[in-house]
């Protein structure tokens, strides 16, 4: 209790002190002309009564010349003061920009006043008519709704130009604070064939505002041009050149560090890069480590001897056979384990025979009981692909790594526009700082980049892609090719899975391919070329799709304003104009 005393002192000098100063002035009357021209520019003239009863050295008003619309974007018009005067006379004032208005500070600073002034403020605005399809708006804040001192009275009187007949114009009023959908009384036509609006006493925070329709036909204005509008937009939104300079600034980083260097001319090759292995070959193609280089790497593992793939015909009833029917194949397939193979293993190569003849498994596994356990091994089979072709000098860095620290930038980025749409309550900055985010997450796929050495891999082996395919689709024979036969089959073919070629090459060899290769064995007594192609087709579909597998739980025509009403759902300190000010 012993607080409260003074707290409440407190309070009582705060409103005596807001009371002195809302006392010490007001205005007695506010009188406003709002003359249309028929070119579509508004001339308005202020009048302006006010009463000193303590010295001052005159009034500020402020005239906002920057809005914005429901869904968060600006809206600027063109305002020109004409002239302000005193008392029929002139007066010294400036202008400067306070935030979204503009401030006009009337009076000399080295005099004070006090008694009745009139002050008159004449200016001219443009772009302050609202366009809809049958009709145009005068949707205008006489008064402001932010002014500190009281307003006893206030008038506005619409001219409209010459073409217009009244008879045809709808108009309405609101009077009070901001947000406020009570209604004042309509314009009544005066003899001369103006609108004449009115109220009573408004208190500081309170204010008149107009929404005046006339009919396109008796105003025949073109509404802007959609260029026009988009540069006033432009201009008046300058973060929407956001997305722009994100995307000139991502192409420049793109070309500093992300571009490989250039390639040379391809030419057709007959031997994959000298100490790749197919998952790296797949590697370098599109900088990826898929599930598709995995299996090649695998079927590698086979060519090379250190393994043998049986397959084994499991299908029994007609639910198997429509599984095959849509490339679920009901075939098994068991692999068995070959020591004795001299052929020297890379790293990766090495994991992914520990990953498939693990402990519970040495000698001999079958592919569906990898589901569900392989994918523990993925992150790791990955991370060696990449590290073998970083220590050859094919990559400076992890490319999934590189691809991951943009695609997090572009993730922060639409996250951060949607924040900060939703805390600013601007659609449009949201989007423009989205928009930032998707543009560096687009390019994060084309972010890693291959050294020269890199990319003299990727020649070779675009060469080897451009052999295997052309030679099929073109039978063209290319000097110095090799001839045709199961060896070069069997060597090339894991190259042609990582290619994504396996059909394409496999076809080639039909006619040649008597006796299955001696790392697989198959279902029937006789060997068919067609069927080991479709073995080959399902056995690598069926170890993508394994390999991956993991249990569930593992890791227009409307208004701008009053919340798109185009006449009558309007509001007070609605539309253009409004403002306030002050004394000084």
């Amino acid at each position: 209790m012993r607080f409260a005393r003074p707290v409440l002192l407190l309070i009582a000098a705060v409103f005596a002190f807001g009371c002195a100063a809302f006392g010490s002035l007001e205005i007695g009357q506010l009188d406003a002309i709002v003359a249309l021209d028929a070119d579509g520019a508004l001339h308005v003239t202020e009048q302006l009564v006010v009463s000193y009863r303590t010295p001052h050295h005159g009034i500020e008003r402020d005239i906002p010349v920057s809005y914005r619309d429901p869904r968060g974007a600006n809206v600027t018009i063109d305002l020109e003061i004409d002239r302000i005067t005193m008392d029929g006379g002139s007066v010294p004032y400036t202008t400067h920009r306070a935030g979204r208005d503009l401030r006009l500070r009337i009076g000399d600073p080295d005099r004070t006043i006090a008694g009745v002034h009139t002050y008159t403020i004449v200016y001219t605005v443009r772009r302050a008519i609202l366009f809809h399809e049958d009709s145009l708006q005068l949707y205008w804040n006489v008064t402001g709704n932010d002014w500190e001192i009281p307003i006893r009275a206030a008038t506005a009187r619409v001219v409209l130009p010459d073409t217009v007949d009244p008879a045809t114009v709808a108009s309405i009023s609101y009077v009070g604070r901001y947000g406020s959908a009570t209604r004042g009384d309509p314009g009544a036509p005066s003899e001369a064939g103006e609108l004449l609006f009115s109220c009573g006493l408004l208190s500081p925070g309170e204010g008149l505002t107009i929404d005046v329709s006339i009919p396109r036909d008796q105003l025949p204005l073109e509404p802007p041009s959609i260029g026009r509008r988009i540069v006033w937009f432009l201009n008046a939104n300058r973060y929407a050149a956001l997305p722009i300079a994100a995307l000139v600034g991502m192409f420049l980083v793109w070309m500093r560090v992300g571009r490989d260097p250039r390639k040379r001319t391809i030419a057709p090759a007959f031997e994959p890069p000298n100490g790749i292995h197919p998952g790296a070959a797949g590697v370098l193609i599109d900088d990826r480590a898929d599930l598709r280089d995995i299996s090649a790497m695998l079927i590698g593992l086979a060519v090379k001897g250190h393994l043998t793939i049986e397959e084994i015909d499991e299908a029994q009833g007609l639910a198997d056979r429509v599984k095959e029917a849509f490339g679920r194949s009901a075939t098994e397939y068991r692999f068995v384990r070959r020591p004795g193979s001299t052929d020297p293993l890379s790293d990766v190569e090495r994991q992914l025979l520990e990953a498939i003849f693990d402990d519970e498994h040495p000698g001999e596994r079958t592919l569906s009981s990898l589901e569900n356990h392989f994918y523990k091994h993925l992150p790791t089979i990955k991370s060696r692909l990449y590290a073998g072709l970083i220590e050859r000098g094919y990559y400076p860095h992890n490319p999934e790594r590189t691809r991951g620290f943009y695609a997090s930038i572009g993730w922060m980025g639409v996250a951060g526009g949607v924040a900060l749409g939703i805390f600013t309550g601007s659609l449009y900055l949201g989007i423009a700082i989205g928009l930032c985010g998707l543009i560096v997450l687009g390019f994060s796929p084309f972010m890693p980049r291959k050294t020269k050495a890199g990319v003299r891999a990727l020649e070779e082996l675009l060469g080897l892609s451009e052999y295997i395919h052309r030679a099929e689709v073109d039978r063209i024979e290319y000097h110095d090719a090799p001839e045709k036969s199961p060896q070069l089959f069997e060597k090339l073919l894991p190259y042609a899975i990582a290619l994504n070629l396996t059909s394409i090459w496999t076809k080639q060899f039909e006619g040649l391919l008597e006796e299955p290769p001696d790392w697989y064995v198959g279902p029937a007594p006789v060997f068919r070329a067609h069927l080991f192609t479709a073995s080959m087709l399902y056995l690598t579909a069926g170890m993508e799709r394994t390999f991956a597998s993991a249990p569930r739980t593992a890791s227009g025509g409307r208004s701008a304003w009053g919340g798109g009403a185009s006449f009558g759902g309007g509001f007070s300190g609605g539309g253009f104009g409004g403002g306030g000010g002050r004394g000084w």
